[in-house]
């Protein structure tokens, strides 16, 4: 396997990724960290987020933008702020395609997860 192009979400790829449990109503926060070499566009189904915090440093409520999609470079933390205001089972991955199959080995797999209403 060319590890070029293995990705992995907390050291997994899909489906063996750890959903996040999420419970109706509960105020979520989520950092992503980039240790890797490419930037990731983490991208969330059924929701918006704020970003709460790059690199540590949080973002006034103020200042925040509110997204679906963020892009992590690397080397990059962000920190994502969302309500579980949406029942269901809803992917969130990384917007490149390759890197959500691991160089379309699999329709799904590498870094994609889900966020699980339990």
């Amino acid at each position: 396997m060319d590890s070029f192009n293995f990705f992995t979400m907390n050291g997994r790829c899909f489906p063996h990724t750890t959903p996040l449990p999420v419970q109706l109503g509960e105020e979520m926060r989520v950092r992503f960290a980039n240790i890797g070499m490419n930037a990731h566009p983490i991208h969330f189904h059924g929701h918006q987020f704020w970003i709460a915090a790059a690199d540590g440093n949080t973002i006034p409520a103020y200042n925040r933008e509110l997204r679906n999609t963020v892009l992590v470079a690397s080397g990059m933390t962000v920190d994502i702020e969302f309500e579980a205001n949406n029942p269901g089972i809803w992917p969130l991955h990384c917007h490149m395609p390759h890197h959500s199959s691991n160089n379309m080995t699999k329709s799904t797999g590498g870094m994609f997860t889900t966020v699980t209403y339990v």
